[in-house]
């Protein structure tokens, strides 16, 4: 009884396994004589011409559709050449007879005209750089009372470069103004000093007015910064004048008037 049992345990293993090879094998044939036979693998057109890639479209029963509407900048197909398709080229990558297959035509590399950035700063010529793909290159500053900002550019404004080419600049700055020594101002009335202070570029900024009892009205009394010290016309002059009336009131820089007194003349450091 034993036997007959295991037997018939047998005989079904052995029926699953000739059903299960059946159907493996009936699978394959399907696959390659119903669908693989009516399917092939998807050509690779990326870098070829347009009459090659038609050929090898006509060659395996697929359909070329090229767009003429838009194309794609390459720096490695050259202009007019297949720079994509649609589908994956590979021979895992199957696809039916007359599907169509779509590309794109290389328009070459990516060329830009280099921007006009006369008289721009160079923070502002890095901005429109970046925003037309290109990139700054080295940059010169030279000193210059005429022209402030951008006054030269490598390469010349107008020509037409890859994307990412550097442009260098020469960039012109304010010169720095000149150095002075400190006048003594004390005892020197305050409408003599100023203007000829200022017409040298030395900005009195701040006026105070002090009562200071036997000096006359005008009269500087005090200075900052002091006799000696070296100053530019960066530097704010700062007056305490002499007034009966005590005051805080503070005045800006006046306007340059021409005066017949005597005037304190600074001294250029050298």
């Amino acid at each position: 009884m034993s036997e007959t049992i295991k037997h018939g345990w047998l005989d079904n293993v052995f029926f699953a396994a000739l059903v299960v090879l059946a159907f493996g094998v009936s699978t394959y044939v399907c696959f390659n004589f119903f669908i693989r036979g009516r399917s092939v693998s998807t050509p690779n057109l990326v870098g070829r011409s347009v009459e090659n890639a038609k050929g090898i479209c006509q060659e395996l029963g697929v359909n070329l559709v090229v767009d003429t509407d838009h194309r794609r900048n390459s720096d490695k197909i050259a202009t007019g050449n297949v720079v994509w398709q649609n589908r994956t080229a590979g021979a895992t990558n199957l696809v039916k007879r007359g599907t169509d297959i779509h590309v794109e035509l290389s328009a070459g590399p990516l060329v830009l005209p280099v921007p006009d950035l006369n008289g721009q700063s160079a923070r502002t010529a890095l901005l429109r750089l970046s925003q037309q793909n290109l990139k700054l290159g080295s940059v010169a500053r030279v000193e210059s009372a005429m022209q402030q900002g951008i006054m030269s550019e490598e390469p010349p404004k107008g020509t037409v470069v890859a994307a990412q080419t550097a442009v260098s600049l020469l960039v012109g700055e304010q010169p720095p103004p000149l150095p002075y020594v400190m006048p003594d101002l004390i005892d020197r009335a305050l409408d003599t000093a100023r203007p000829a202070l200022e017409s040298r570029g030395l900005i009195v900024s701040n006026v105070k007015f002090e009562s200071y009892p036997g000096i006359a009205d005008g009269i500087i009394i005090r200075q900052f910064p002091l006799r000696g010290a070296p100053v530019s016309g960066r530097d704010p002059i700062t007056v305490v004048v002499s007034r009966q009336a005590e005051g805080g009131i503070i005045e800006g820089p006046a306007a340059l008037v021409p005066t017949n007194g005597p005037t304190p003349i600074p001294t250029t450091t050298q």
